[in-house]
């Protein structure tokens, strides 16, 4: 793809027939499922090809809501690859639940289900870097991994094993994908990607029912305008529904808020330690519900085994969608670490006196690796049982505009990010049920911290996981959402949304792996214009 800066670029250059708002992995994705079409495509990005504070200072928010990890910015995402730059490559599938309207979960229910999807996980699969799509979850990873099922079942009245998949970057093996790393080398003559060109208005026609162009500004804040018979905006959470309510020229409600839908239902993961588990005692649990290297189709994969609540315990008692798993937290002195930056060529004497000092601990991992496929074995500071917890779409959870602007002139979010008691209810309920199945299959069981006791009266101490949701869900009527099965903005004619943003709920389960497949399935719609 070719990329050049909006600077350098003539008026005369600034049309295409589908214009992708945001380079961030569906951005990019569709933007390489495009490529070799007969569609001119062009990608607007915000940023450029390494982070600036001034760029940066684009995604200021004002926060008047729940407590956020970082309260006064969205995270690093206004860079060529977006979010792709500070994700941790942890992938995972929704549960067929997650699909359904379920009676205790109130606005729960997507318009498509699981089948749906099933179609683009492949190709999903392939774009972030993991070895598989789908079917590597549940009891069906070990199958899948050719290694014999656990004799010592969970019990799956209360938990049921689930699997996540780390990514892996096609480059660098230590790293996950990092999306704008690879544009340059991806063949797609018909692509075209601008960067440091910040879209700062949508323009319509004067019914307000079909884009007509955008305005994009750079280093020069002096606004140019971009035309196409196709828009695609794939901004973010929190990006999506600030672009379209700021966008108010022709709409004075902003674009696709005839019922006042855009920016309501934020949702996030809430996500934290739960408890700890004393590293000197930890082994049999981590060769059990720890990582797993597996040969795939795409090369060897590194898996995490953790567990979830069964749906039926969800049912039986009102609990949302949650996930536990042991996280390693390495000690500074951790010679992996070392070794890593030794073999990027970026490591120094330090990390050559750590790796000699630590050999005995680096034969294990090497024979870890190459003997039992497990996870590397790292020296330890201590081993946290950790969660993610699916929220409660409310209405009242939003992304409003704030009166403070941006140095283009765009109004900053207003966030008010909501947190609800069955959310804390369900992270103490499966805290408790993973204690005591560790126990039961005769693991040596975590240490619950005080605050995530089920008689705690203390407040739980979660925080947001930067995976911003629901603010343009998807909805069969236009009165309950933004946009349609297809991701298009109701009633626009070409306007379509890409992202996280369309989540009628979360699971608990990270989004990049559904974001990416939605965006397949995007891109397939997007070809009948050709």
């Amino acid at each position: 793809m070719r990329i050049d800066e909006l600077r350098t670029v003539g008026d005369d250059e600034l049309s295409a027939d589908i214009v992708i708002i945001g380079s961030g992995p569906a951005g990019l994705t569709i933007a390489t499922e495009l490529a070799g079409t007969p569609l001119r495509v062009l990608v607007l990005e915000s940023g450029g090809l390494t982070a600036t504070e001034e760029v940066d200072a684009l995604a200021d928010i004002e926060n008047v809501g729940a407590r956020r990890a970082q309260s006064d910015r969205v995270a690093g995402d206004r860079i060529l690859g977006g979010a792709s730059h500070t994700w941790s490559g942890r992938c995972g599938l929704l549960d067929d639940l997650d699909f359904s309207c379920r009676p205790w979960v109130s606005g729960s229910g997507w318009p498509i289900d699981a089948a749906d999807l099933e179609p683009y996980l492949a190709r999903a699969a392939e774009h972030i870097g993991i070895g598989y799509g789908s079917g590597f979850t549940d009891d069906a990873f070990w199958q899948l991994a050719g290694r014999p099922q656990p004799a010592d079942a969970l019990d799956p009245a209360r938990l049921r094993p689930y699997f996540w998949q780390i990514s892996r970057d096609p480059v660098d093996p230590f790293d996950c994908k990092r999306f704008g790393a690879h544009v340059k080398d991806l063949v797609a003559p018909n692509v075209r990607v601008l960067i440091d060109a910040t879209v700062t208005h949508i323009d319509t026609d004067p019914e307000g029912t079909q884009v007509v162009s955008v305005q994009v500004a750079g280093a020069d804040p002096q606004p140019r305008s971009v035309r196409a018979p196709v828009f695609v905006l794939a901004t973010g959470g929190i990006g999506n529904p600030r672009l379209l309510l700021a966008s108010r020229r022709n709409a004075p409600g902003g674009i696709g808020n005839r019922h006042d839908m855009v920016g309501r239902h934020l949702m996030d993961h809430r996500c934290g330690a739960v408890g700890a588990l004393d590293p000197a005692v930890a082994d049999s649990a981590l060769e059990r519900f720890g990582k797993y290297v597996v040969k795939t189709p795409h090369g060897k994969h590194t898996f995490l085994h953790g567990v979830a609540l069964s749906p039926k315990i969800q049912e039986a008692e009102g609990l949302l969608n949650c996930a536990l798993w042991l996280q390693e937290v390495p000690a500074e002195d951790d010679p992996w670490e070392s070794v890593k930056q030794l073999l990027r060529g970026r490591g120094g004497r330090h990390d050559a006196r750590v790796a000699v000092s630590h050999a005995g601990l680096l034969l294990a991992g090497a024979r870890a690796r190459l003997i039992k496929h497990a996870g590397l074995p790292h020296k330890l500071d201590r081993i946290e049982l950790r969660c993610m917890v699916e929220q409660l779409p409310n209405p009242d959870s939003r992304v409003t505009l704030a009166d403070r602007t941006d140095r283009l002139g765009v109004p900053l979010s207003r966030i008010d990010w909501r947190v609800n008691p069955q959310e804390d209810t369900t992270v103490r309920r499966a805290a408790v049920l993973a204690v005591e199945e560790f126990a039961r299959l005769g693991f040596p069981a975590p240490t619950l911290y005080d605050w995530a006791r089920m008689d705690s009266e203390l407040p739980l101490v979660l925080t947001d996981w930067a995976h911003p949701t629901g603010t343009t869900r998807m909805s069969a009527d236009p009165r309950d959402g933004v946009v349609d099965t297809d991701c298009r903005v109701h009633g626009m004619a070409n306007l379509y949304v890409a992202g996280s943003s369309v989540f009628p709920t979360t699971g608990h389960a990270n989004p990049t792996l559904t974001i990416v497949a939605l965006a397949v399935r995007l891109a397939d719609t997007l070809r009948t214009f050709a």
